[in-house]
């Protein structure tokens, strides 16, 4: 009886384990997917130099008050994780959010290829301080 009982609570164990590494591990993978590491922040940041300097932002930001400037990687679902089309630099003003990407696998160039709801047409920012 004793043997029947330490099988039972054995192989409940064991399917707790099981089922708690999968479930770490399958958040731990999706989580990296739209994670940056270190070298996609480091692209990031060079993509939200060229943010700046281009004609597009420029424009935005003399008709919109700019909020926040968010980067962002998405390799879930995209046919090639390692292409530089994942990378996005949202730009986020008081109307919408406008969604920077590379124009060529070699990004020489940012452009304006989307745009999304922005967090800041109904709340007010987190910080409080004016920007301008």
């Amino acid at each position: 009886m004793n043997k029947k009982r330490l099988l039972i609570i054995l192989t409940i164990l064991f399917s707790v384990s099981v089922v708690l590494n999968l479930y770490l591990g399958i958040t731990s993978y999706i989580k990296s997917t739209y994670t940056p590491n270190p070298d996609d922040q480091q692209i990031l940041g060079e993509m939200t130099k060229m943010v700046l300097e281009n004609e597009q932002y420029q424009e935005i930001a003399s008709n919109e008050k700019v909020y926040a400037i968010k980067q962002g990687v998405s390799r879930f679902n995209v046919s090639d994780p390692s292409s530089i089309f994942h990378y996005e630099v949202s730009v986020q003003t008081e109307k919408q959010s406008y969604i920077f990407t590379c124009t060529d696998e070699n990004c020489t160039n940012v452009s304006n290829e989307g745009w999304t709801y922005s967090r800041y047409s109904e709340e007010k920012p987190l910080l409080h301080v004016d920007i301008n």
